[in-house]
């Protein structure tokens, strides 16, 4: 009797364990402070919400035990407001993993920096894994203080500069003009991107051994502001940065330059771009208007830099989840532009996306005796040196644990009127090769802009047609070339039929050559003969 009783308690605890009485769940918390519109917590929750509901649909098993919670403080913050914040939410986050002790536990967050260092100190307490969506501060790669944190910036800053490096020196381009709008400026529209990339190009380039000369200028919005800075820039260089927030701004400077006659082939501008939105603000050229001459002449001289940005037509069906979730649960109205200044659908929206499609495959991989002795640490190892083959696009995260951007350099197709990738730099490998099936077109006919014009950047080296040097150098081989003429002429007009020369003559030659020229200058004397 008592052996049977033994045999029915194993024959339940191993029908619980079988059917996952035992499994370990698993509580994804998305940690988020404030309401900015374009990562805060109406614009991330919905993306997060499909994602796993997504991910549910293609893994009903080993995802079976995983749910979703929230901690959200309400508010508007700044980067560093949040960041003090942080260990209030902390607190909070602390007793949901108490309350839920056989959860295995992985935190996101679409906090800036500032805010995911506060929360991955934290984190590495509680040894549990921390997924950033936006932070790129590299210091989040020390293993040390963040060992179980891993970041999916989607546009990495460093990278653009190499890549933009890597293109001058293709054309060995060195004298440079960067022209950033004024980071004083109180406009809503001028966002944090362009002034801390404009920031860190400077400081790179600064350092650049491939950099010769530097030139840097600030520029409002207004259309007069544009003329002047761009002849001022032109003055300096022919390869000219351009660091503009909106596309309409950027439309703009573009076609005031074509007015100064700079888009005709002697200079190349070159705009890193944030991959922020899908339309308006990506690389149209058109901006919906059906015919813009001005702009299509003008932007044939523009490069645009940025990171790979998501397959927005692949993804319409997963957009419209998001809309619909933000619209059911949130009570929210998504768009696709942030022009009216709500909520709307970008870059940083699909970043949540991508960060839990990624933990949820990760966690799939995994059994539920995996996930008993899980920790954050080891969590964080199956992330590095992985790419995840998304929708939206794919995500390569380092050996550091930080998401590794390759850029994408796009010129206009003049034949298409498209803006077309024609280069790629490919981060890891640090490799820059062309990708058009056409070769790159310039309008000048005599190729890309040169470094330096041969009559100076103000035309100010010549003389007409000719350089300054060049006249010089004529000259001088002019007067040369006369004294050696004149000396010669001199030379043979002195001498003798019969082939002597002057300085060689007898003395009674030279007394009557003395008396001669004596007589002829109106002057006589006698002349004693021996």
């Amino acid at each position: 009797m008592y052996r049977l009783l033994n045999s029915v308690v194993y024959l339940h605890l191993t029908i619980f364990g079988i059917f996952g009485y035992d499994r370990r769940g698993v509580s994804i918390i998305s940690v988020i402070i404030g309401d900015n519109p374009g990562y805060g917590y109406f614009a991330q929750s919905p993306a997060y919400d499909v994602a796993l509901a997504r991910a549910l649909r293609t893994f009903p098993t080993s995802l079976s035990q995983v749910r979703r919670l929230s901690v959200y403080k309400p508010g508007i913050y700044s980067c560093p407001e949040a960041a003090a914040l942080m260990p209030i939410l902390a607190m909070e986050v602390d007793q949901l993993i108490r309350n839920n002790p056989g959860d295995f536990t992985v935190l996101i967050t679409p906090g800036c920096s500032l805010e995911v260092i506060a929360l991955g100190d934290f984190a590495r307490e509680w040894d549990v894994p921390l997924m950033a969506v936006l932070a790129m501060d590299l210091s989040l790669t020390n293993t040390q203080r963040f060992p179980t944190v891993v970041t999916f910036p989607s546009s990495d800053q460093l990278s653009l500069v190499q890549a933009t490096l890597a293109l001058f020196e293709r054309y060995s381009w060195s004298i440079v003009s960067l022209l950033c709008e004024d980071v004083n400026l109180n406009r809503t529209d001028n966002r944090q991107f362009y002034i801390s990339t404009c920031s860190g190009f400077i400081n790179v380039f600064r350092k650049s051994s491939q950099i010769d000369d530097l030139h840097v200028l600030y520029f409002g919005a207004d259309n007069e502001g544009y003329e002047s800075i761009l002849q001022t820039a032109g003055t300096h260089s022919r390869v000219i940065l351009l660091f503009v927030a909106t596309s309409w701004r950027l439309r703009n400077v573009m076609v005031t330059a074509d007015r100064l006659n700079m888009t005709s082939g002697d200079y190349i501008f070159i705009a890193p771009r944030s991959p922020s939105v899908p339309t308006g603000d990506a690389l149209q050229w058109q901006l919906n208007l059906t015919s813009d001459d001005q702009a299509f002449t003008a932007f044939q001289s523009l490069v645009t830099v940025s990171n790979p940005i998501p397959r927005w037509n692949v993804i319409t069906a997963l957009i419209n989840e998001i809309c619909s979730q933000s619209q059911l649960f949130y009570n929210r109205t998504v768009t696709m532009d942030n022009s009216a200044g709500g909520c709307s659908i970008n870059d940083m929206t699909i970043s949540a996306v991508e960060v839990m499609s990624s933990v949820t495959e990760v966690l799939s991989q995994f059994s539920s005796r995996q996930l008993k002795t899980m920790t954050g640490t080891n969590f964080r190892k199956s992330f590095l040196n992985r790419t995840f083959e998304l929708d939206s696009r794919s995500v390569f995260i380092g050996p550091k644990g930080m998401r590794v951007c390759d850029v994408d350099l796009y010129r206009m197709n003049a034949t298409t009127g498209e803006m077309e990738i024609f280069w790629q730099y490919k981060l890891v490998s640090d490799t820059f090769r062309q990708t058009s099936l056409q070769n790159v077109i310039w309008r000048s006919q005599n190729g890309p802009p040169v470094n330096r014009p041969v009559c100076g950047f103000r035309g100010d080296r010549c003389i007409g047609s000719l350089e300054k040097s060049m006249v010089a150098t004529i000259a001088a081989v002019f007067v040369l070339v006369s004294f050696i003429f004149g000396t010669g002429i001199f030379w043979f007009s002195h001498q003798h039929m019969d082939g002597s020369v002057w300085w060689l003559l007898a003395p009674e030659a030279m007394h009557l050559v003395s008396a001669i020229t004596h007589s002829n200058l109106g002057t006589f004397r006698s002349v004693k003969r021996p």
